[in-house]
């Protein structure tokens, strides 16, 4: 299988939308990150080797009933159509999961994937909040029949990590919070869990809500994902590469 271009995100601290203690940032240990979502290709290329996971084989304790359902048959989804270099959708937490592990890897911790997502760089508070309408926009409308390539958003953190945003939604290892319990899907939670008082705020709390709706049989055209990795994890491959 390929190796999908991973990059490295160096340590650092995040203040999260979510209840934190106040003046201490949530600190994350430096990681590696696909650079973008798993394709169609990709997941092809998986479920060739592991055909456990194919659509018509996978115990539906691991996936809803549109599991792969915008692909033509279980081994040949007709990539002409929709798109070889297209985020993979439809698939579980599980079934994600298990791609990940097979490539040595596994889903972004939630908060991996929210610092990454907030290392971007603008010029003003102008342009930030420009993009966040935007953004928000995105959030509010998205077309899962009508998934671009990946790459193609031309929105990339300032690693080089592309489509954290603009694309589709993503999964992650811990996507349900221990703070979820308390919450509900409303305009009031939303409201109370912009901690960062600004509009980018406002479009993150809309993507913890939608992933509290999620469960890991979740199979839904507006989700993909890309895969994390160790740093020990990583760098042991490579010396074993050489």
């Amino acid at each position: 299988m390929a190796q999908q271009e991973r990059v490295l995100i160096p340590a650092g601290s995040f203040h999260s939308i979510l209840p934190e203690v106040k003046g201490e940032p949530i600190s994350v240990d430096s990681f590696y990150i696909d650079k973008t979502a798993v394709t169609n290709e990709d997941f092809l290329q998986f479920l060739q080797v592991n055909d456990s996971w194919q659509k018509d084989e996978i115990p539906s304790i691991f996936a809803a009933q549109n599991y792969l359902s915008h692909w033509q048959e279980a081994s040949t989804p007709g990539l002409e159509e929709i798109g070889e270099n297209r985020p993979v959708t439809h698939v579980s937490w599980f079934a994600a999961n298990a791609y990940c592990s097979d490539k040595g890897g596994r889903l972004p911790a939630l908060n991996e994937w929210e610092y990454s997502a907030q290392l971007m760089d603008f010029d003003s508070m102008q342009e930030m909040n420009r993009f966040s309408t935007e953004l928000i926009g995105w959030y509010s409308s998205v077309d899962a029949k009508k998934t671009k390539a990946v790459g193609s958003t031309g929105i990339q953190n300032r690693h080089g990590v592309q489509d954290q945003f603009g694309l589709i939604m993503e999964w992650v290892e811990d996507y349900k919070p221990i703070i979820a319990d308390e919450l509900s899907l409303d305009c009031g939670t939303v409201g109370r869990l912009q901690q960062l008082g600004n509009t980018y705020s406002y479009a993150a709390s809309i993507r913890y809500i939608t992933r509290m709706s999620f469960n890991p049989k979740t199979t839904t055209g507006m989700v993909g994902f890309r895969c994390a990795y160790n740093l020990e994890d990583r760098e042991s491959s490579k010396n074993s590469e050489l």
